[in-house]
């Protein structure tokens, strides 16, 4: 579902974030970032669950503003219908992509970050502006 917020006087377009285990369309842009393939790839890999294969799975979305027995829904900008520019970070130990995304303006919005096991890939998004918040995928290719 689409939304406007309001963030230090900057309009950002954004869209909810299911909270776990099921995707939105804009969801697949975020994890082409990091994870250089195309989307249509993303695709099948995450309609494998249906097959019962767990091959890219969203283990929770948070809001860590929010009291714990209550649930507020988690927010991310829409990467294709806002200004988006990004600061790439250094890469140390196991994580292999790193980077900031500043949207519309406001700097540091985001951070996504990559970090590569021996059996999978893990993929955090935090959410820095606004209010705090957590995205992380497991993904097993």
């Amino acid at each position: 579902m689409k939304v406007k917020e309001t963030i230090d006087g900057v309009e950002v377009n954004s869209f909810r974030v299911p909270p776990h285990k099921f995707f939105v369309n804009e969801e697949i842009t975020y994890l082409t970032l990091p994870l250089n393939v195309d989307e249509k790839v993303i695709m099948n890999k995450i309609n494998e669950l249906k097959l019962g294969r767990k091959t890219i799975e969203k283990l929770y979305a948070i809001r860590l503003d929010a009291d714990p027995w209550q649930y507020n829904e988690l927010e991310l900008p829409d990467l294709l219908s806002n200004e988006i520019d990004g600061t790439a970070m250094e890469n140390k130990g196991n994580v292999i992509y790193s980077v900031y995304i500043h949207v519309n303006g406001i700097k540091n919005f985001l951070k996504i970050i990559a970090f590569k096991y021996v059996s999978y890939v893990e993929i955090d998004i935090i959410r820095l502006a606004g209010y705090r918040g957590v995205i992380r995928y497991l993904i097993h290719f």
